[in-house]
């Protein structure tokens, strides 16, 4: 090989580098988000499941301020039905971080389930039911998805983008749903 030939190999890898790796860096932040909010999903259908079996209720917290979440595994004394934290058994489970490119960005619930207004509790109840939440998860990319939990089943669902697109897109789903309705 003649020193231009491995000159202009060496200068069309650097293009390619060039070209590539800004785009990998993307994927890698979506890939971020994506892992975060299907963690989040999981940790609360393990609560879910919990407050079904254990016939009690469960609640997963978040903590908006310090991007944390984390699930509620106490259980309360028989005999007086408070939280004592010297009872050891199942105690409070592990917080989980944020990786530090997500954030919190808007929530959506009842008042009540709202503590000191910085941390977020959704409640699973024994029938399966769940208190509602809205939930949006961003990262720098600007990227958004949306976990909704289902007041009247306690299932979660994921959507791309923000609260309001995904009332937007209920509100388009109903109006084809009456438009169905009407057209028969």
């Amino acid at each position: 090989m003649t020193l231009l030939e491995l000159l202009t190999v060496l200068t069309i890898l650097t293009v390619l580098m060039g070209v590539t790796f800004p785009t990998l860096r993307g994927f890698n932040e979506k890939n971020k988000l994506r892992a975060t909010v299907r963690e989040i999903v999981a940790l609360m259908k393990y609560a879910r499941a919990e407050a079904i079996f254990a016939q009690r209720t469960t609640q997963v917290f978040f903590d908006l301020d310090k991007r944390e979440f984390w699930l509620d595994l106490r259980e309360p004394d028989p005999k007086t039905g408070e939280y004592n934290p010297k009872r050891k058994k199942r105690q409070l489970e592990q917080k989980r971080t944020l990786n530090q490119d997500l954030w919190f960005d808007e929530v959506t619930t009842y008042d009540d389930n709202i503590i000191n207004n910085k941390i977020v509790a959704v409640d699973f109840y024994p029938d399966g039911s769940a208190s509602p939440l809205l939930l949006t998860v961003a990262n720098r990319a600007g990227a958004k998805l949306t976990i909704e939990v289902i007041k009247s089943t306690g299932r979660t669902e994921i959507t791309p983008g923000t609260i309001e697109d995904k009332r937007a897109a209920n509100a388009e789903a109903a109006q084809k749903l009456a438009a169905a309705g009407t057209a028969r």
